[in-house]
């Protein structure tokens, strides 16, 4: 009767959600699990509803065109609906394309509520007005279905800004675009002073001259511009790089000098993130930028890292610094670090990065993150944490189980217990394999007896750590338990594990 209450419960729950367009109730027809090839299933795909935005010209603004996907087993859902919108809008109706001919999709990074999307394109010049367009039809596209904030697209591995100027990461557009493109032009983009008209060159008469005229008082202070941005750190455990958004104050034109300045200060979060500079660093000059090959060379007092720093993490301090500037100065395509001077070189002496440090260099630096739900030490509840994983990582349902399998980390909160069994290891998660809206985990039987003497309690905080870590995951919205391919009563011989679970949110504190 409870588990019958549950589940009419988190139905309502499901259907009651706002945010992404889509018709969960429609993703296909229930297949018993005896019909499934459980060993051919890896290479499974699921069909997901998502909404994919072109332009609507009789309202000027962005309208959601809802797109029936194909979204490949490991696979992020964004690639599909970024292609679908590159590709254009259904030619039937009256929506238009945002994209020129010949653009494609590279691969799109996501990492602490924010996604990075990387195109290419060798086509014809396109005016900035259509390329914001462009970019405001991907943000709301990808906002849509990761569920992120912020959204920052790069053209061939390059920034290029609000029509080339430094600009904040884009968020979803619901108004009109020619509104959105004038209050960007007002915040970004700086307008020359206006010309003098002939008349007010003429050279005044006496009796125009004041017998007593105060001089003009000139406000010699830059102005100063406040600007979402986004700055790169390095990882608490020391394995990748990771983002946080922050509003800076610029004064003038000394972005860099800002971006620095915010750098040293450290993230916000020191539970998972950590320092990248040391609290002294000084740039010894002005930045100087070429902007003929889109090149910028910093001139520092010391190495840009700490001391305390391994190997591993020098290079996520490079990484970090390089993301940050390239992720927000316009048409930089690379960086010429020295100290004193003299150009940073290898071990062997040798100059690292002679044609300078690019972003393209540190591609799969940058962590992504997912949910991972563990035991409270306090309660009989369920707690998330955000586990930095690998780019690839976050997508896999059998690589979250894992996570889920190493426990809880330094850098997790200290309520975090461990779930799993003692005895079991990778090897004993024979699969985790995805068929429309359910995920199916596949356990050894030595998994199932290394539960037996569970608890009750301890039994139902290991089912529900697994199912709610994936259902987490973007349009899985069930979780069947099998046991060497094939359905079973029970782990711990308390919880029925025979039919499919969905999401507990009364489970989680």
């Amino acid at each position: 009767m409870r588990k019958w209450v549950f589940g009419l419960v988190a139905f309502c729950l499901i259907l009651g959600g706002c945010g992404v367009i889509k018709e969960v109730d429609e993703v296909g027809e229930h297949v018993p699990v005896s019909k499934i090839e459980i060993q051919d299933s890896e290479s499974r795909f699921r069909v997901q509803k998502t909404a994919v935005y072109f332009y609507n010209e009789a309202s000027d603004t962005l309208t959601a065109e809802i797109r029936r996907l194909v979204i490949g087993q490991d696979e992020n859902p964004a690639k599909a609906a970024v292609e679908a919108l590159l590709v254009g809008p259904n030619p039937e109706g009256d929506l238009l394309g945002v994209a020129p001919e010949g653009m494609s999709l590279d691969f799109i990074e996501f990492s602490r509520n924010i996604a990075n999307v990387y195109l290419t394109y060798y086509g014809g010049v396109v005016e900035p007005e259509s390329k914001y367009t462009l970019e405001l039809a991907i943000a709301n596209t990808v906002v849509d279905i990761l569920g992120v904030t912020y959204v920052c697209v790069y053209y061939n591995g390059v920034f290029e800004g609000f029509s080339g100027n430094a600009s904040a990461p884009l968020e979803k557009q619901a108004g009109s675009i020619s509104d959105a493109w004038a209050l960007g032009s007002a915040e970004y983009i700086e307008v020359p002073e206006e010309t003098a008209s002939p008349e007010d060159t003429q050279t005044p008469l006496a009796t125009d001259i004041p017998i007593e005229e105060e001089p003009e008082q000139i406000d010699l202070e830059p102005e100063s511009n406040d600007i979402l941005t986004v700055l790169y750190f390095v990882s608490e455990d020391g394995g990748y790089i990771l983002p946080e958004v922050r509003s800076i104050t610029y004064l003038g034109e000394n972005y860099i000098e800002s971006l620095i300045e915010e750098l040293k200060k450290g993230p916000s979060d020191l539970t998972t993130m950590k320092n990248l500079l040391p609290p002294d660093i000084e740039l010894l000059s002005p930045p100087l930028i070429a902007q003929d090959n889109n090149r910028v060379a910093l001139n520092f007092s010391e190495l840009p890292t700490l001391d305390a720093f391994s190997d591993e993490e020098y290079v996520l301090s490079y990484a970090a610094l390089i993301y940050t500037i390239t992720g927000f100065m316009p048409n930089i395509r690379s960086i010429d670090l020295s100290v004193l001077g003299q150009p940073i070189t290898d071990f062997d002496g040798s100059v690292m990065f002679a044609d300078g440090m690019q972003r393209d260099d540190y591609y799969g630096y940058i962590g992504s993150s997912a949910p991972i739900y563990f035991t409270d030490k306090s309660s009989d509840l369920l707690l998330v944490v955000q586990r930095s994983m690998e780019q690839g990582s976050t997508w896999s349902a059998r690589k979250r189980v894992f996570e889920i399998l190493r426990g809880p980390l330094s850098g997790d909160t200290a309520s975090a217990w461990p779930v799993m069994p003692s005895g079991v290891s990778q090897d004993d998660i024979l699969s985790v394999s995805t068929y429309e809206d359910t995920l199916f985990v596949d356990v050894s039987s030595n998994f199932k007896d290394a539960c037996v003497g569970m608890s009750a309690k301890n039994e139902m905080l290991l089912v529900y750590s697994i199912v709610n870590t994936l259902t987490a995951m973007d349009g899985i919205i069930k979780v069947q338990f099998l046991v060497e391919g094939e359905q079973t009563d029970t782990l711990a011989g308390t919880i029925c594990i025979s039919d499919p679970f969905l999401k507990n949110y009364g489970i989680i504190k």
